[in-house]
């Protein structure tokens, strides 16, 4: 009999510790580092968001797990902002609905599990905000307002303009430095 999935899980995390281990819908997706030019994207996004978090007291983690629940999936997004004392499952996996925002850059391997799986998981998980910068659309999209299986909002920017981060944050993001 084949080992429940939470154990294959952390049996090929703990092999491959230097890749992005996730579960999505029964199966187990191991990816490469990014990139340099989703880096170069996600170190931009960063630098944008750093200094907030910093006055707030808030830490900004490159590699954790996010749990959403028993039985639901484990994704890893790129970047994971949490309060001072977020709230854990294990010591590689936040709770999602103790996550301020989550941020994964899409690339070819990962445009439907970010469009279309991710957030339909986040949802009912609580998690607050997903942001999701897609350079082949040169779109940003923001998820907000977790209402069960689906956010209430979904808000669409160019990568050339503003993007407003709505509580906790209260900020104006310029999309067109990512580039």
């Amino acid at each position: 009999m084949a080992a429940p999935l939470e154990e294959r899980f952390r049996t090929v995390r703990e092999l491959h510790p230097e890749y992005r281990v996730e579960t999505m819908s029964g199966r187990i997706v191991v990816n490469e580092a990014g990139t340099w030019q989703h880096n170069t994207c996600l170190f931009r996004v960063l630098r944008g968001l750093l200094a907030p978090a910093v006055e707030r007291g808030w830490q900004i983690w490159p590699n954790i797990t996010v749990y959403l629940g028993r039985q639901a999936d484990r994704y890893v997004p790129d970047l994971t902002v949490v309060p001072r004392a977020p709230r854990f499952h294990k010591d590689y996996a936040v709770h999602g609905d103790s996550t301020l925002l989550l941020v994964d850059i899409v690339s070819s391997g990962s445009s439907y599990d970010d469009h279309y799986v991710k957030p339909r998981s986040y949802s009912p998980a609580g998690v607050p905000l997903y942001l999701l910068v897609d350079p082949a659309q040169r779109t940003v999209r923001l998820f907000s307002e977790p209402e069960g299986r689906a956010y209430g909002r979904e808000t669409v920017a160019a990568l050339d303009g503003p993007l407003f981060l709505p509580a906790p944050w209260e900020l104006s993001l310029n999309t067109g430095e990512w580039w």
